[in-house]
């Protein structure tokens, strides 16, 4: 007895640290879906190092009381508003936020609270050095490039520490730094939208929890994956859907660049987690991405314009990625599995020191 209550008396104490007097009381005991993402992000925290450092940080810059902010919420909010109004009340009450965690998922999720829809912000990261590496945005260095390519796949790979908020890895110039967040948003945007669609075309009534004993790029049994197991007709519906129920010419395109250059990220980092574990597979609920990009570029032709050349010449672009993250994977595996930082080359800057400049 004396254990639990020694075990229960720090668990209030240390989700009391991260949370407001107001929200206190709802993550201890979640009475609703709202509850329960809150009591998400609160556990994120409490059990990762790094998280809670950058959580901290970003309350002591706000000078808030809580560490439970979403700071990406306008995604969510954009998307809603470019909705038809049939759909958006569909949607507007459904619970919904991005979690800091050490992980990259997003899913359209069903609890005991009811729906929800939670989004990784590791996926802005990932699509962030994605984005340095491979759009035209200027005079960028190869060795930048290379660099932030290895960077965005170390992210999905859970390897690289989740402290960009404090060491974001280099000096990016101001005006490629926007181009590319405005990118990663429409990208965002896309991502949500799909999950939405699960939630407005009713896939998850049929879906069966996929549920994996094995860590991510790990050999441990020490946790469990969960998420849905989908028709791959439904991942492909939803996909279509997060584009195409968008009425306004303008956004509609945004949304298509924003799918597609995220589906091609996602094909380059797939194709390399293949190369360092083939077992990732088994962990892999979505249908094969090429396939989820070659879907979207069938149903939005008039939309290839952005890429300026075929979709054959686009795919050859992204398979030389791969080659190159093969054959550095090949050459240096340590590379890409040890847990730490890599550095955007010539644009690192000045070296920051762990515990001391951060």
């Amino acid at each position: 007895m004396l254990d639990e209550d020694v075990s229960t008396s720090i668990q209030r104490h240390v989700l009391r640290s991260v949370s407001s007097q107001e929200e206190f009381p709802r993550i201890q005991q979640p009475k609703n879906a709202e509850d329960y993402l809150l009591r998400l992000q609160a556990d994120a925290i409490n059990s990762h190092t790094r998280v809670h450092r950058v959580m901290l940080r970003r309350a002591h810059l706000r000078g808030s009381a809580t560490l439970l902010f979403d700071e990406h919420s306008s995604d969510f909010t954009e998307y809603l508003s470019y909705l038809p109004e049939y759909e958006r009340l569909l949607c507007e009450d459904t619970p919904r936020r991005y979690i800091l965690t050490n992980n990259y998922d997003a899913m359209c999720l069903n609890t005991d609270f009811g729906k929800v829809i939670i989004v990784s912000e590791v996926l802005r990261y990932f699509l962030y050095f994605m984005n340095l590496a491979t759009l035209k945005l200027g005079d960028v260095p190869e060795d930048v490039r290379q660099s932030a390519l290895i960077i965005a796949v170390r992210s999905l790979l859970l390897n690289e520490a989740l402290d960009f908020d404090m060491d974001p890895r280099g000096m990016v110039p101001a005006d490629i730094d926007a181009q590319i967040n405005e990118m990663v948003k429409w990208q965002m945007k896309f991502i949500i939208g799909h999950e939405y669609a699960h939630h407005i075309l009713h896939h998850d009534s049929g879906a069966n929890l996929c549920i994996s004993r094995r860590q991510r790029f790990s050999d441990e049994d020490i946790s469990e994956f969960i998420g849905y197991s989908r028709q791959h007709s439904q991942e492909f519906e939803a996909d279509l859907h997060s584009i195409s129920v968008v009425e306004d010419g303008p956004t509609q395109f945004g949304l298509f660049v924003g799918g597609t250059s995220f589906l091609l990220a996602l094909y380059v980092f797939e194709a390399l987690a293949n190369e360092i574990d083939p077992r990732f597979a088994e962990i892999n609920t979505h249908p094969h991405t090429a396939t989820r990009i070659q879907k979207l570029f069938e149903a939005f032709p008039d939309e290839l314009v952005f890429f300026g050349e075929d979709n054959q010449g686009v795919m050859e672009y992204y398979d030389s990625l791969v080659d190159f993250l093969i054959a550095s994977y090949r050459n240096h595996p340590k590379l890409f599995t040890f847990y730490g930082s890599v550095y955007l080359g010539q644009w690192r800057g000045r070296i920051l020191t762990d515990r001391k400049d951060f």
